[in-house]
């Protein structure tokens, strides 16, 4: 069921983000870095692609190839909880801009199960390295909306950086190809460390004006119904 309410997020984002205008076109991969956080679920879909195309030794050389990331200092939802309590939060600045270790001549090596901060990310202009991406500010609130229905769907399982998360995976036996084919047996162990746990949803940082804007896309989602449930029941353990 998690599976299928992730799908119906992601495809009513996309729905919805239609709208917006944006330049990103296949080989323009200059945000394409190693700053991505995803979930367990997201995770799992991402080492589902890869057995299914047979790609586990590629998986491996990638992920031994990659130096590992900081460990992000909150999730979505944390950050937002500690907002809502009227308390001050520092989620940290990545300064990570290592090219993403999927990137092969530009162009991405798991598209099909590629995670929703990479799906949602657009630009209004050509971006470079020397020219971050530009986006309206109601659509990155509505990004992180989504991001934290998602963080919320896969609670108390694994949340941070992609390659944590999928090296995190790769305990479980039918992850045991790509698991036996990494240089280092400990490289799981720390990547687990280096991961929090996903938390539930406190409530959305939304102004006024986004909050008016957004309200519908959560409306349509939350209506959708899976199993003879709603996606808002669902969301609330119903």
């Amino acid at each position: 069921m998690k599976e299928a309410v992730y799908k119906a997020i992601v495809e009513k984002f996309a729905e919805w983000a239609s709208t917006y205008s944006h330049v990103c076109r296949k080989g323009c991969s200059a945000c394409c870095t190693q700053n991505v956080t995803i979930t367990a679920l997201e995770g799992e879909n991402i080492l589902a692609y890869i057995r299914e195309n047979g790609k586990e030794a590629w998986l491996a050389e990638k992920l031994c190839q990659t130096p590992p990331s900081s460990r992000p200092r909150m999730t979505t939802n944390e950050f937002a909880h500690i907002c809502l309590s009227g308390r001050e939060a520092d989620p940290g600045e990545s300064s990570v801009l290592t090219p993403c270790p999927f990137l092969e001549e530009g162009v991405c090596g798991i598209y099909p199960a590629r995670p929703f901060s990479c799906r949602c990310f657009i630009s209004e202009i050509r971006c470079s390295a020397s020219q971050p991406a530009h986006v309206q500010e109601c659509y990155l609130s509505a990004s992180t909306v989504m991001m934290q229905l998602i963080e919320h769907l896969g609670q108390k399982e694994y949340w941070g950086n992609m390659q944590d998360v999928l090296l995190a995976l790769c305990d479980i036996s039918i992850n045991r190809e790509v698991a036996e084919k990494l240089d280092d047996s400990t490289r799981i162990m720390q990547a687990r460390l280096r991961t929090h746990s996903a938390r539930p949803l406190p409530g959305f940082l939304l102004s006024e004006e986004d909050e008016r804007i957004i309200e519908p896309l959560l409306a349509d989602i939350f209506a959708i119904r899976i199993d003879g449930k709603s996606i808002k029941d669902i969301l609330n353990g119903k």
